[in-house]
């Protein structure tokens, strides 16, 4: 392959490793994930609104680290840099989970692994880049599905051995495959020369089609709650804490099984439909929540979850990625990440204050609400022409 291609080919398609990355990042980090919410309640001593502030936090500190490595990417025309910097930093933050006694400590170490985050824009980046209009979609399915099957792998570890060897002992389990990752990028991953232009972040001139979904995604984040809630809210129907990472593992296998077939219909059918049954796969899961009987119930809300996410992710990127130009593409994807991320803190502190001091039922119906006025301003984005998405 010549080299003015940018990246080889075949063995080092970066779909493919980017992916294989992923798969490894996301075992480790779902090692600790389905531990994660009774680790902050029961072995750090958190309540439900601290859950909530450290979940919330950590989506915003991922989202100021996206917008901070799309423009400086894009400024720099650099990308591996900063994906190899964020899969190390994701690793130094789960080993400090391993000190933390307290709320701040937490805050502190939690934050670290969402920075790694970094990696996200200029990765999509260069996915986008190196693919056409009409196969983004299955591009950016096969990286959601390569991501949540580490995640699969990684949850079901968990389940295994925490038994065995506890909290701890999964966190320090959980830096291998991490630091993995980080080989595989440094290794397999070459840079092209960039083109010497930019823009900056900026939504002028941005179609306004994608103005509207912002906002509609806007809406939709604020009334995200975070799966540390379905997780403790299982608690109240007999799951104990070696059965609990079993509802994760369902979870993270629907979302696995599920993102690849979604990117690949928005590919034929358009983003929008699927976009909009993501955001009702979130109703249908707090419309559940409040009319939810016994444990079979709460299993269906955790299938309803995963699809929520299947459908949602890959989806979002492509049709960010089909309408902003190549030469900003990493400053955009970073900026809608940081004004979805901005609401992840106030949301998680929402919906941990109506459950912490309300009821669980307040925090699901104030989803219900901004979901459905989501949805209604989903309806009146218009899309590309089917030729020019194909």
């Amino acid at each position: 392959m010549n080299d003015s291609t940018g990246l080889e080919q075949n063995t080092r398609d970066p779909v493919i490793v980017f992916g294989a990355a992923s798969f490894l990042n996301d075992m480790g980090s779902d090692l600790i994930a389905p531990i994660w919410p009774t680790f902050l309640r029961n072995h750090i001593g958190l309540d439900l609104f601290q859950v909530g502030v450290v979940d919330g936090l950590a989506l915003t500190i991922t989202a100021l680290s996206k917008l901070m490595s799309g423009y400086l990417s894009d400024r720099t025309q650099k990308r591996k840099i900063f994906i190899t910097l964020g899969y190390l930093l994701s690793v130094i933050g789960r080993l400090g989970f391993f000190i933390s006694y307290t709320f701040y400590q937490i805050l502190t170490w939690k934050s670290m692994d969402r920075l790694g985050k970094i990696r996200g824009p200029p990765r999509d980046a260069i996915v986008a880049s190196e693919t056409e209009t009409g196969e983004r979609g299955r591009a950016f399915g096969v990286l959601r599905s390569l991501d949540t099957a580490g995640a699969v792998v990684g949850a079901t570890i968990s389940y295994l051995l925490f038994v065995y060897i506890g909290y701890l002992g999964i966190i320090l389990l959980a830096a291998i495959p991490g630091i993995c990752s980080v080989i595989l990028v440094s290794v397999l991953i070459k840079e092209k020369k960039g083109k010497d232009v930019f823009k900056g972040v900026t939504f002028r001139g941005l179609d306004r089609n994608l103005k509207l979904f912002l906002f509609s995604s806007l809406l939709f984040a604020l009334g995200t709650y975070s799966y540390s809630f379905l997780i403790l809210y299982s608690q109240g129907f007999g799951f104990g804490e070696a059965v609990l990472p079993l509802l994760y593992l369902l979870f993270t296998f629907v979302y696995a099984v599920s993102s690849y077939p979604f990117g690949r219909i928005s590919d034929t059918i358009g983003r929008k439909p699927i976009l909009l049954l993501a955001f009702l796969f979130l109703i249908m899961t707090s419309g559940w929540a409040l009319i939810v009987q016994d444990w079979f119930t709460v299993v269906i809300m955790f299938i309803f979850f995963g699809l929520m996410q299947g459908a949602l992710d890959p989806v979002q990127t492509s049709y960010i990625s089909d309408l902003t130009e190549e030469n900003r593409r990493a400053s955009i994807l970073g900026a809608f990440q940081l004004v979805i991320g901005l609401c992840a803190l106030p949301a998680g502190a929402i919906i941990g204050y109506l459950w912490e001091y309300l009821y669980s039922a307040a925090a699901f119906q104030y989803s219900l609400i901004l979901c459905g006025i989501a949805i209604i301003t989903l309806v009146f984005v218009k899309e590309k022409s089917s030729e020019n998405v194909m």
